[in-house]
């Protein structure tokens, strides 16, 4: 999540979306003069150092019953989040467990069918969760909605409607992945059938 209470922005972070990124060129991250003075190793403070902690990738309905213990007031804060193509985003979570980290190889996962398979048994894990976890969550209205896709053009996006956003440098991909196949994407398509459908009016390619 992130919190900026001079652009009063709540942004609820869908992991594999470019949050991290997008996260960092807040105003908060640098000021400490505001109403909410520290957002690190997931604590949230306020000016009389009441603490909260909070997670990277909680639903909008979990962060404002953390907000709401610090007495924070949001309800004219704009919701906002990122999304992504979902078949890309699935082959990103691939990326980020064999790549970034070490978790393809602690549990012996050698392609991303194993992963896949360990999600369609029941376990989870937040990088490969449907984006409609958050996204349809009950009573939950999004102000705005970003794609991660435009964002690798640059912030302007974002910069229309909060123009004090300035993030230093570029979103980038993890690492190109190889060996995509029309199997993966037919797997990912039937797996992930909520997000294709929820996504369709943001994503042309998924008609």
């Amino acid at each position: 999540m992130q919190i900026d209470p001079w652009s009063k922005m709540l942004y609820v972070h869908i992991p594999r979306t470019g949050g991290s990124w997008f996260t960092y060129s807040w105003r908060m991250n640098y000021d400490r003069s505001g109403p909410v003075v520290w957002y690190e190793n997931k604590v949230l403070m306020d000016r009389k150092h009441n603490k909260v902690t909070v997670g990277r990738h909680g639903k909008l309905s979990g962060i404002k019953t953390k907000l709401k213990q610090l007495k924070l007031e949001v309800s004219d804060y704009k919701i906002i989040t990122l999304v992504r193509d979902p078949i890309d985003r699935i082959f990103s979570s691939w990326k980020w467990f064999s790549i970034v980290k070490d978790t393809a190889k602690k549990h012996g996962w050698t392609s991303i069918d194993d992963m896949r398979d360990e999600y369609q048994s029941g376990e989870r894990r937040v990088n490969y969760l449907p984006q409609t976890y958050w996204l349809c969550e009950q009573g939950v209205k999004f102000d705005h909605i970003f794609k991660f896709e435009d964002l690798l053009k640059g912030p302007k996006q974002v910069q229309k409607i909060f123009p004090g956003y300035n993030p230093k440098g570029k979103l980038r991909r993890t690492a190109d992945v190889q060996n995509i196949t029309n199997k993966n994407i037919k797997r990912i398509k039937e797996i992930y059938k909520e997000d294709i459908k929820y996504l369709r009016k943001y994503y042309d390619c998924l008609l």
